[in-house]
């Protein structure tokens, strides 16, 4: 068996696997549900999201589509920053096994 078989069937690899998807998945639905949230509202609020934004010439709609781009970024990089904390103990715990 070569070694790239051994590693996907390794028990901590599969737990660090199924972790890192759970995350994954948790932050995909969130954002997903923030841009259909964000479709659904500019349908039924349209004149809420075609109003200016504090006063500015910036509507609502736009205010809002921002701060969900914004949202994705700190998605992507509290992901990114969770994997790697996730992978650290990984790797200690296959240090102490050895």
């Amino acid at each position: 068996m070569t070694d790239d078989a051994k590693l996907i069937r390794d028990p901590d690899v599969l737990k660090f696997l199924k972790r890192r998807s759970r995350w994954r998945w948790g932050f995909s639905a969130l954002l997903i549900g923030a841009y259909l949230l964000y479709g659904v509202l500019g349908v039924y609020m349209k004149d809420a999201y075609a109003a200016p934004f504090l006063g500015s010439a910036l509507p609502v709609g736009m205010a809002l589509g921002l701060v969900i781009i914004l949202l994705s970024i700190a998605l992507s990089i509290l992901y990114v920053r969770i994997v790697n904390v996730l992978e650290g103990e990984e790797t200690r715990e296959q240090e102490r096994h050895r």
